[in-house]
């Protein structure tokens, strides 16, 4: 369950600089292991019919699929011991470099391979979930309960121990491992929100979602993220980038109801200024949470900064406007739909909405009614394009050839787009 930390810290929360001495593992990894897995296989059909691989690397694929096909996959300990030893047998036969020679594999016998790979992660995913109460965890502490002193020594005459069993231990909720969660459990999607709202990492006075759930029973040997007051920095805050994480995959996962109901409360260009601190035109660091003791800075807004949080919202921009993929291939040409999702809040009192496509085109939403554009019967009737010379008008929701082309080498300077 999880990644093994060998070393250094965790990904992204790196706040928890204890972890990996704790014999730590953290699921973020794990999740984005499926998601590469599907890749790979969703790939597949259109690899060719043979890849190489060093020889090295190609005789460990062999050996930790063989582990997984045999009697030690049934016992947790043992297989990992046996993956773990095979690992750091390849590590230390590439110390150097590989050799230099290369093993051809059938892409036909890479399947069962992946596919073998990809359900050991997801019984580990699963087995964790269910360790936490149905929501997903970020990360997990190993206790070794039972070992044999070895005979060798340190530097320091202290023994070596070969460990025999461990016990998991869930840490308190992270809001990383959920937002993982999300790019991959589609039909879990509303579930896993639902139990997030209903967590300790949802700051209902704010309304919004905090980096984690209180540490107050956790030892100091987490990391640094213990030496912060709750609600302040590192522990316990509304870590701005982890929030707008959240809040995109909620997008993209298509809860936008749920995405735009937490939308004003969790947006800095809805806060109020007296509360924020500063402009809300400009992102935080961190946001004091409630659980800070002081109340006079809840809500309020430290360390400004272009920090990711930049990043996350112009991709929850760009979805919100165009949609996940407004250009695509057909019968060899290339085709234009975009796809917004917008709620009829968001439009002016006439209905209309304007934003700025790659760079250079000017969109014009029409929507008199100012329904949401993702309501179920809402499609887009028609587009205007305005050319130097003259509008051209294409009926119902796909710009063809030749004019997707112009539009993205900027050779149209606006669109307005008809809902009905």
């Amino acid at each position: 369950m999880g990644i093994e930390m060998e070393a250094g810290k965790p990904g992204w929360y790196d706040a928890l600089n204890g972890l990996p001495g704790l014999i730590g593992s953290s699921l973020c990894e794990t999740y984005e292991l499926a998601r590469l897995l599907d890749m790979l296989l969703a790939a597949l059909p259109d690899a060719p019919a043979t890849v190489t691989l060093p020889a090295e690397l190609a005789a460990l694929l062999a050996e930790v699929y063989a582990i997984l096909r045999g009697p030690l996959a049934d016992d947790d300990f043992s297989y990992w011991d046996a993956v773990a030893t095979a690992r750091e047998a390849y590590r230390a036969q590439i110390q150097h470099g590989f050799a230099g020679e290369m093993t051809p594999l059938a892409v036909a016998d890479l399947r069962p391979i992946l596919e073998a790979f990809r359900a050991k992660v997801q019984a580990g995913l699963e087995r964790a979930v269910a360790l936490n109460d149905g929501i997903p965890p970020t990360y997990i502490a190993y206790t070794v309960t039972d070992y044999a002193t070895l005979d060798a020594t340190d530097g320091q005459g202290r023994p070596y121990v070969r460990p025999l069993a461990f016990e998991p231990r869930v840490l308190p909720l992270f809001l990383e491992g959920p937002v993982h969660a999300l790019k991959v459990a589609a039909d879990e999607a509303s579930a896993i929100h639902d139990r997030v709202r209903e967590s300790d990492l949802y700051d209902r006075k704010l309304g919004m979602y905090k980096v984690n759930a209180p540490l107050a029973g956790e030892s100091h040997e987490l990391g640094r993220c213990r030496a912060f007051t709750p609600g302040w920095l590192e522990n316990e805050s509304i870590w701005l980038h982890m929030e707008y994480k959240y809040l995109l995959e909620l997008l993209r996962a298509g809860l936008y109801d749920a995405f735009f109901a937490d939308f004003r409360s969790a947006l800095v260009p809805f806060f109020d200024p007296a509360i924020y601190g500063r402009s809300p035109l400009e992102n935080s660091s961190f946001i004091v949470s409630s659980a800070h003791p002081d109340e006079s800075l809840h809500g309020a807004g430290f360390v400004a900064r272009l920090s990711g949080a930049t990043a996350e919202f112009l991709s929850i921009w760009t979805l919100m406007m165009a949609g996940a993929q407004p250009f695509f291939m057909q019968e060899g040409q290339l085709q234009l739909a975009l796809l917004p999702a917008l709620p009829g809040w968001l439009f002016r009192e006439d209905g209309t909405l304007t934003f700025k496509f790659l760079g250079h085109c000017t969109v014009t939403y029409h929507n008199p009614e100012r329904r949401d554009t993702y309501a179920e019967g809402m499609r887009i009737r028609r587009s205007v394009l305005h050319l130097d010379n003259e509008d051209v008008t294409i009926e119902g929701p796909v710009i063809p050839a030749p004019y997707a082309e112009q539009v993205r080498a900027g050779e149209i300077a606006a669109i307005s787009v008809y809902f009905a």
